[in-house]
């Protein structure tokens, strides 16, 4: 946001709750007190396993967390409502505390390098020689925790888009909003699922663009790339967005035919994907698809509210980055 690539928008701010809030997420990261440890490992415990097993407090401070969390009601106090919507912010920022311990674990865990691993290979087969249980066998301890961290936490990613979806429908969403692009192809599937589900159809794909992943935004180097590009992919951007704009703002639609609604997706792809290569070469920077789903006949208001009648723009695009 620095640099200005991007701008924030905060969908049902805290306002004066917002303080004691931070504090609260600072307690439990800091882990401060019991209290703050025992229910910062108790919910993240919840958000990593669908079906945690535990004591009956474990299963109550959860149930205390989301219970009425997720679902808007047609009376509630204000109260209530504060209370729903802190709960969701909640489980937001606990899901990114795990996320951040899980990235250090990560970036540890890249250090063993397969050399090393090579090593604690063949001290496990002379342990296996002396008979050395599994459950004492460290090697095995390893293996299994460097598996877990690739595997998704079952729930949790819905639970967050529960969460988001909260705060958006509490909040103001402005019609302009017809772009959404998320990392997490879960969540994108979430999406497109639930816009399947209400109206009826599926998504059409409309464009895929190529976009480097291994960017380290700190880095000098980077930065430089990032802004080169933008200054000569000036041209290019426009013409994709413009092409964008025009899909959404055509009237409904019964047929939706991707091929008509951006007949030059092949060329735009094209000229995107050269400009890609030459300043983030993909030997470098990796590669990732950027793919832009048409969802026909729902803006993203009506499809965070489930309701069907139109105002603004009249169809929606969502970008979901894929491996």
């Amino acid at each position: 946001m620095e640099k200005g690539f991007c701008q924030a928008h905060t969908p049902s701010p805290l306002g004066k709750d917002r303080e004691r809030f931070l504090e609260l997420i600072n307690e439990i990261q800091e882990q401060k007190s019991t209290n703050a440890e025992q229910f910062s490992n108790l919910t993240l415990a919840q958000l990593s396993e669908e079906n945690q097993k535990g004591e009956q407090s474990h299963r109550s401070i959860m149930a205390g967390l989301t219970k009425g969390a997720f679902i808007q009601k047609d009376e509630e106090s204000e109260s209530q409502k504060a209370e729903r919507l802190w709960n969701a912010r909640l489980v937001l920022a606990l899901a990114e505390i795990l996320d951040k311990e899980e990235a250090e674990l990560a970036e540890s865990f890249s250090d063993i390098d397969s050399s090393e691993m090579d090593i604690f290979q063949a001290l496990k087969g002379e342990m296996d020689a002396e008979g050395t249980m599994e459950e004492d066998d460290p090697f095995a301890q390893l293996t299994r925790i460097r598996a877990k961290l690739s595997q998704q936490r079952p729930g949790t990613i819905k639970r967050r888009w529960q969460a988001w979806k909260t705060l958006y429908i509490s909040g103001t969403i402005s019609e302009e909003f017809w772009l959404w692009i998320t990392g997490n192809e879960e969540a994108g599937e979430i999406l497109i699922s639930e816009y399947e589900t209400v109206s009826g159809r599926n998504s059409a794909p409309l464009l895929r663009l190529n976009i480097p992943v291994q960017m380290v935004l700190r880095d000098k180097d980077a930065l430089e790339s990032i802004l080169h590009f933008r200054e000569k992919a000036g041209a290019i951007r426009k013409r994709i967005t413009e092409k964008l704009h025009g899909t959404v703002k055509q009237k409904h639609l019964d047929l939706v035919d991707p091929v008509a609604l951006l007949p030059d997706a092949g060329v735009l792809a094209r000229d995107w994907n050269d400009l890609i290569e030459y300043y983030f070469p993909e030997s470098k920077f990796g590669r990732k698809i950027l793919d832009l789903q048409f969802l026909a006949n729902f803006s993203f208001k009506q499809l965070l509210h489930q309701k069907t009648e139109t105002k603004g723009y009249c169809h929606s695009i969502l970008a979901i980055c894929r491996e």
